[in-house]
């Protein structure tokens, strides 16, 4: 423990420390008693690189440590923050280096002392109490709380007794992964925090604000995995080494889940939870810590090596090496995400049921305007750029109505988060059949949008194949009597501007635009930074804006494109295919010979086929037939269930003629165990029961073989 908190104490200038450093302790341009000030984290990390150089022998600062501490323990004023993360954790984290470093250079009672101030007599209790077995160690939460139990441990003289507490709820966190009870690891693999006891039971509303929530593989996920990751290298290979079976849990959590959800140094926006805008944690906190602290940590340890090297790989690299290239679709049925990657992309869809709430939003202001964010935020990412850089995000000058592949009517006044249990409606979606199937290679997430209090409704798909995206939609009505000059709109994309883009419109003829504001009706497709937009109903009014934003002392050039529905759909069709990491060249001869087909679209079915693949897929909100005269060089195909589904069907036929069709199927309700399937193949007549998963795991995705 003293090795790693001596590498990763602070290594600043002692010199210019010590130049701040009064009679007293404290230091002269810390303001302590001033709300926000982060001067005890501040005093925390100086307290570290003075003990840092101490240990490097630089300079003997026992003295100038003391007093630091002594001040801190004896003399501070109480820490003037409401946020009770600095009170439990937030001061803790920053000390805990200086802490152990500590041990053996000050004086034990001062030590101690210093303990009980901050570890245990806090205003909200102790940071490290094994009798807490609620689940609310969990995330975020439980991970700092662990690291800072076992440094406590450490000085106190009570270290095996604290370990074997802290291996025992790892334990319950990690590889029990009961989803009824606690905010841990779900059944889908992900870190979850504030999620429901008992998410598939009717959900009691009162207590939707605080229970229901989304998987934060950011900032609650990095908080947990990096922390129990450095603990788990300390303690390899010696006889405080954790069970292989936490080991497991954790290399699980942080290989099977949360390797799908960046590109490069890219983290999936939707899962940062209401620190978005703050424009740092995309590229910085949520995606350096999860993945590179937690990936070196897990080397140390020497398991896994081949996998996690390739992750790091991953991370470091926006194109992977074709070796280290992750290919395959996830979807994740505790969090109604779907994620799909390839070498050349990473593309992934947030939708919202009745099990979950859209992505958390606080008082502060952080992310107060993600209202649409769970509505079907698409994100497209190729070259890692997207969304800007270091502090300088699109976030953070986001118009947040218009959210990349949502469809919704615009609006300027966007609701708010509010502490009111009735309030709560406000925050979900109103029906059941939301979810994804997936074989694994392939994907299709599909949403019946009821979310009370918006007039709009609509069935919405989103089918991934190999090389192409196509998003439906119908039935896409707004109540008449919320009819205003705003429009509904579907939006394609906002992300930060190229440069230019290009639009072919009706007429065939391709036009550049730069800076500015467009209006193109009929339009057949935009280009913009390697990713088409091609549109397949052929009715569509395009709109494009490209200017410059501002915020703080910084300036972002942003690109948005949407599709508006008119200020009054009933029943309106959307269609339109998304070709990822492409150029002209390929836009053109995907217009001229389109690889998908959407072959059925209403308001309770959508059906695409995707040629090449010869693979199908089909959202039924409703038990029923899907019928596809040909897809690629097979057909016709009659599909029929006897229960509401998701389902992906793709042929292959061997040399000899045969044909193999493997078939997935999801129950985006989760309520039903099996689906009775009658499959006629260009004659040939077979019947299947496919069992569906059931208890924590109902919502995943079930594959089944049939050979004709």
């Amino acid at each position: 423990m003293q090795a790693s908190a001596l590498d990763r104490a602070s290594h600043q200038d002692f010199q210019k420390i010590l130049a701040l450093l009064q009679p007293d302790g404290s230091f002269s341009d810390l303001e302590y008693e001033e709300p926000g000030s982060e001067a005890f984290v501040t005093h925390g990390r100086r307290q570290s690189a003075l003990l840092y150089h101490h240990w490097k022998g630089k300079k003997n600062l026992t003295a100038e440590a003391d007093l630091c501490f002594r001040y801190i323990t004896y003399d501070a004023p109480p820490i003037n923050e409401l946020n009770w993360w600095n009170h439990i954790i937030g001061v803790p984290v920053q000390m805990w280096q200086g802490a152990a470093l500590a041990q053996g250079v000050l004086d034990q009672k001062l030590l101690l002392d210093f303990l009980d101030r901050y570890w245990a007599n806090t205003l909200y209790g102790p940071v490290w109490n094994p009798k807490e077995r609620d689940g609310s160690n969990a995330g975020g939460n439980f991970g700092p709380r662990a690291l800072l139990g076992e440094v406590e441990g450490l000085l106190r003289g009570t270290y095996q007794r604290v370990h074997s507490e802290v291996a025992s709820q790892l334990h319950d966190e990690l590889v029990e992964r009961n989803p009824y009870e606690g905010n841990g690891v779900r059944p889908d693999g992900c870190i979850h925090q504030h999620n429901p006891a008992g998410s598939h039971s009717t959900v009691d509303h009162k207590y939707l604000n605080h229970t229901l929530g989304n998987p934060y593989s950011g900032e609650y996920g990095k908080e947990m995995m990096s922390k129990l990751s450095l603990m788990m290298a300390w303690y390899s290979g010696t006889d405080l080494d954790y069970e292989e079976a936490a080991i497991e849990g954790l290399y699980s959590t942080y290989f099977q889940c949360h390797q799908w959800v960046f590109r490069g140094g890219v983290i999936e926006p939707t899962l940062v939870g209401r620190k978005i805008p703050t424009g740092i944690v995309i590229t910085y906190y949520s995606v350096r810590a999860l993945i590179a602290d937690t990936g070196y940590s897990l080397l140390e340890m020497g398991r896994h090596r081949e996998q996690v090297e390739a992750v790091l790989h991953r991370y470091e690299n926006v194109v992977p090496a074709p070796e280290y290239a992750l290919v395959g679709h996830r979807h994740f049925f505790n969090s109604d995400l779907s994620v799909h990657q390839r070498r050349e992309y990473y593309a992934s869809v947030r939708i919202l049921s009745n099990r979950t709430v859209r992505p958390e939003s606080w008082l502060s202001g952080e992310n107060i305007d993600g209202y649409f964010q769970a509505d079907g935020f698409m994100t497209i990412l190729v070259d890692g750029g997207e969304y800007g850089e270091f502090k300088n995000e699109v976030f953070q000058v986001y118009d947040w109505a218009r959210v990349p592949s949502v469809t919704n009517q615009y609006t300027t006044e966007i609701p708010s988060y509010q502490l009111n249990t009735w309030f709560s409606r406000y925050f979900y979606n109103d029906a059941k059949f939301s979810g994804g199937v997936t074989d694994g290679l392939v994907g299709l997430a599909s949403m019946v949008y009821n979310r009370p209090h918006v007039p709009l409704r609509a069935l919405k798909s989103w089918f991934f194949f190999d090389d192409v995206i196509v998003v439906v939609g119908s039935g896409i009505t707004l109540d008449p009597a919320y009819v205003t000059h705003k429009y509904v709109g579907t939006t394609l994309t906002q992300i930060v501007f190229e440069g230019q883009f290009v639009v072919c419109t009706g007429s065939g003829k391709e036009e550049t635009g730069e800076m500015g504001i467009f209006d193109y009706y009929k339009p057949s497709w935009l280009f913009h930074r390697n990713v088409s937009y091609v549109f397949l109903n052929g009715d569509e009014h395009l709109h494009t804006t490209a200017e410059t934003r501002y915020h703080d002392d910084k300036e972002l050039d942003v690109f948005m494109a949407w599709i508006t529905h008119k200020a009054d759909p009933i029943n309106a069709m959307l269609a339109y295919a998304v070709l990822p990491a492409t150029n002209l060249e390929a836009t053109r001869q995907f217009l001229s010979h389109p690889t998908v087909e959407v072959v059925t679209q209403n308001d309770n079915k959508h059906v695409v086929c995707h040629h090449p693949s010869v693979a199908i897929g089909a959202s039924l909100v409703d038990a029923g037939k899907v019928t596809v005269e040909s897809c690629g060089s097979v057909g016709p195909l009659e599909i029929e269930v006897d229960t509401p589904c998701l389902m992906l069907a793709t042929v292959e036929r061997s040399t000899a003629g045969e044909a193999t069709i493997f078939l997935s199927v999801s129950d985006p309700q989760q309520v039903f165990d099996a689906v009775n399937v009658k499959i006629n193949f260009e004659g040939s007549m077979v019947e299947k029961v496919v069992n569906l998963p059931l208890d924590s795991l109902r919502g995943s995705s079930a594959t089944v073989i049939i050979r004709l």
